[in-house]
């Protein structure tokens, strides 16, 4: 055999050898756990991340989806388990939808899942809850069993979510115009999607007790027309998110208008998102807001009366505005009345009022005691009189002969930082104002050039309010001090409206205390 024949046979022996190999090792049956006593074991969250045998998905709107919740699957053993099946009980009739480490579980189920000692995976599941027509407005229970079979041993994982039937309005994006003259009672919760608008001599009314959820993105828009929220003591109209999950609780920035927008700029156009609030009463006309409650929205409540005439655009009365992600309450211009109001924890400002206006705002508390973002940048009230053009010439509105803020509170957190106040006028010309703008009332403010001729003598400027709990949300006035005294609202408001507080409690009708709360005795 010469040298090139033993090179050849050579070669064909590493084919051998190697092709052997191969087949060696692809025909090698793989050792599966198969010990019935070895089990999975689960860990599920729920929506407040505490672990549970059962997922619970709290109360989720028909046609609604849910948050996500995860569940890790382990298997603590040494060998391998494998899962011969996942699936759901009520398969495709389920209104769960399952995902397994990036696979969809479909009707079916997934078959043949290895998983290697001390390993572990992810599950997550999610529902969107049918509407059930015998339910009325009784949130009713749905629930599903996610079924794991391994070495013959069938485990199960509860599933079950909350269900409420609702009312919806609009659609996702969209522009929608109600009827005139709708009303929405509380028979039902009312869902919103998109931009609801009330137009011009139209009226929407709520009626007391109607629950309002908005969902991303969404608000309404009173474009020249009225909005009539009258709720009662103990019976509010409420307007909120519409994701109810625990995880979802005081979460801002919920739902608000959102425009999309495009512009130029340095010749390139531009896309972005232009916000006018979860309410938008843009030029309207009468709006009236009693006993109502706005939670969580971008901003709650943005009042735009510029070109407007003399009409009343709000009256805002006995209602708690809470927890936006940037202002609660915003005016351009506006023509505003308002007393036994509570505006709190906001991530920028409690109360904006910009470009002068016609506002009659009495027993009105303002407490920004938010931590969004870190340290806030805005003060919890802005007021201002002017702005800048594009032509660089400067606007001036004044605020009119007829406004004043009295028996007011402002105060929050940032009162102990330097060179911070909590109340910011920016006025082009302070001694115009023959009155003061802000009366009886107490506010915070730390500059030297403070425009003084705006506050009479009966406002303090550096006394801290004794607030029973900012931690709970607990805005009542605690003790007896005098200073927290104030003066009548009767007139510019009747004896009979300012005389409860916000909670229905007993007015003084000649000294009432500062603030949305009397202090009792």
């Amino acid at each position: 055999m010469n040298q090139e024949t033993r090179g050849l046979n050579f070669y064909w022996f590493l084919i051998v050898v190697v092709t052997g190999s191969v087949f060696s090792q692809g025909c090698r049956r793989q050792m599966w756990d198969t010990n019935p006593n070895h089990v999975l074991r689960f860990s599920t969250m729920d929506a407040d991340g505490v672990e549970d045998d059962t997922m619970f998905f709290d109360t989720v709107f028909t046609t609604v989806g849910s948050v996500t919740l995860p569940l890790k699957v382990y298997n603590d053993h040494a060998g391998t388990l494998l899962i011969d099946e996942i699936g759901l009980e009520r398969g495709s009739a389920s209104e769960f939808r399952v995902n397994v480490n990036g696979m969809p579980l479909t009707s079916s189920g997934l078959r043949d899942i290895a998983l290697e000692g001390g390993d572990s995976l992810f599950v997550f599941v999610e529902v969107t809850v049918n509407p059930n027509l015998g339910a009325g407005n009784i949130p009713f229970l749905i629930s599903d069993f996610l079924r794991f079979s391994t070495n013959g041993v069938e485990q199960q994982v509860g599933l079950l979510a909350k269900g409420q039937n609702a009312v919806f309005h609009g659609g996702p994006e969209a522009y929608t115009f109600l009827e005139c003259d709708e009303i929405w009672d509380s028979s039902l919760p009312h869902v919103m999607y998109g931009r609801l608008i009330v137009d011009e001599g139209c009226t929407l009314t709520l009626l007391p007790g109607t629950q309002v959820f908005g969902h991303d993105g969404s608000g309404l828009w009173v474009r020249g027309g009225t909005l009539r929220a009258e709720g009662e003591l103990g019976n509010p109209v409420v307007f909120r998110g519409d994701r109810l999950e625990n995880a979802y609780q005081d979460s801002p920035g919920q739902w608000g208008l959102s425009f999309e927008v495009t512009d130029t700029l340095s010749g390139n156009l531009v896309n972005y998102s232009a916000f006018r609030g979860g309410i938008w009463l843009d030029r309207a006309v009468d709006c009236r807001l009693d006993h109502v409650e706005i939670h969580d929205a971008t901003v709650a409540l943005w009042v735009d009366s510029v070109g407007t005439s003399s009409e009343v655009a709000l009256t805002l009365s006995n209602s708690l505005i809470r927890n936006a992600e940037s202002i609660g309450i915003l005016s351009q211009s506006g023509h505003i009345k308002g007393f036994n109001n509570l505006i709190i924890n906001c991530g920028q400002a409690c109360g904006y009022f910009a470009l002068g206006g016609d506002i009659q705002m009495h027993l009105t508390t303002f407490a920004n005691f938010s931590s969004l973002g870190g340290i806030r940048q805005f003060p919890t009230v802005y007021f201002n009189d002017w702005y800048e053009a594009f032509d660089g010439s400067i606007q001036w509105r004044p605020f009119s002969e007829g406004t004043e803020f009295r028996n007011c509170i402002v105060w929050g957190n940032n009162v102990g930082l330097n060179d911070f106040s909590e109340f910011v006028p920016d006025l082009w010309d302070s001694e115009i104002y023959a009155s003061p703008l802000w009366t009886h009332s107490a506010i915070h403010h730390q500059w030297d050039e403070f425009p003084e001729t705006i506050l009479d003598e009966f406002t303090s400027v550096d006394l801290e309010p004794p607030f029973v709990g900012v931690l709970n949300e607990d805005f009542h006035l605690d003790g007896n001090a005098p200073a927290w005294l104030g003066a009548s609202s009767s007139p510019p408001f009747t004896l009979f409206e300012v005389s409860s507080d916000l909670e229905g409690n007993p007015r003084s009708s000649i000294s009432p205390t500062k603030g949305c709360f009397e202090r009792l005795p």
